[in-house]
């Protein structure tokens, strides 16, 4: 089986010159291993400087230690785990304890990053219940933020999770766990009047104590404008390139996603097909004999082993 190829037009010149850089020993720390803790000051020291940083979403420790290593700053537990671990139409289904647990792995494969875990679906259904939810995240997975999906419904719960001293993430736009409210997923602040609520629920947001704010599948226009009107890291999903960092389903951009995915996903690799054709050369060697070969195994020393065949032939 050959290894994942890339070829140059895999890549943006501005890439290239980025990998080039680091290959040449440049300071270009997005792409290069982590070697400290990212904290929030530290996305807000690139968030001053106009440095843009990456976010992936990760369910196990051997992804989220491959991540850490690839320079990914931010790493996000979302309930998009629903489908790709659990096998679930939507995300409603995610519970709150396998959650903290794959919160709690995805932590000890990647210690320097800043993680942050996604609040199932009603968990954060009062202020009092998001407290004592949220605080299972950072006590028991040590989880450096939470994302709940809202709006200035819930400005109050957002400040009392702030005030109990939890960082948290509003995610604003289009909210995946209020699709049956909505009628699916639609993309948000389209209308102007959409945009300017976006916008202004925002700004709410931070005063009430956010520590960062997602957006996701919003127009550029509007989501530029909430970057530059608030202080903390803007990360966006599916809205556009003037957010402060950039988050995408990790299975979708390496090929593991069947069907459709959404449209601001640029695919990095395929994997399915090489994982698949692993998995059959295995069935094959299984099936044919080939595997386990001699060296697969461990062997006895001849005094043991004609020692064993004594005992058999008794």
């Amino acid at each position: 089986m050959q290894a994942m190829q890339f070829s140059a037009g895999s890549f943006s010149e501005k890439t290239l010159q980025t990998i080039a850089c680091a290959v040449g020993g440049g300071r270009m720390w997005s792409i290069m291993e982590l070697e400290k803790k990212i904290s929030i000051a530290v996305l807000n020291k690139h968030k001053s400087a106009g440095e843009k940083f990456s976010m992936l979403t990760c369910y196990d420790a051997t992804m989220a230690a491959i991540q850490q290593a690839a320079g990914v700053e931010v790493i996000l537990v979302g309930d998009s785990l629903a489908g790709p671990v659990l096998g679930l139409p939507d995300t409603i289904g995610v519970s709150l304890d396998i959650s903290v647990s794959l919160t709690a792995a995805v932590r000890r494969g990647a210690p320097l990053a800043y993680l942050v875990a996604d609040m199932p679906f009603m968990t954060y259904t009062s202020p009092a219940a998001a407290v004592a939810n949220a605080g299972r995240y950072v006590v028991e997975a040590r989880a450096d933020c939470v994302k709940i999906e809202c709006d200035r419904r819930l400005i109050e719960t957002v400040r009392a999770m702030a005030t109990a001293g939890i960082p948290v993430m509003p995610h604003l736009g289009l909210t995946p766990q209020r699709a049956g409210q909505v009628g699916g997923y639609k993309v948000a602040g389209k209308t102007s009047a959409g945009a300017i609520d976006i916008i202004e629920t925002a700004r709410m947001m931070v005063e009430a104590g956010a520590s960062a704010l997602l957006l996701e599948a919003v127009p550029p226009e509007p989501a530029q404008m909430v970057t530059e009107r608030v202080d903390v890291p803007v990360i966006g999903c599916g809205a556009g390139p003037g957010c402060d960092g950039f988050v995408v389903v990790t299975h979708d951009m390496i090929g593991l996603t069947a069907g459709r995915v959404p449209k601001f996903v640029k695919k990095y690799a395929d994997l399915h097909a090489p994982m698949q054709q692993a998995f059959e050369y295995y069935v094959a060697d299984c099936r044919s004999g080939a595997y386990p070969a001699p060296e697969h195994g461990y062997a006895m020393s001849a005094e043991e082993l004609a020692a064993l065949k004594e005992w058999a032939g008794k």
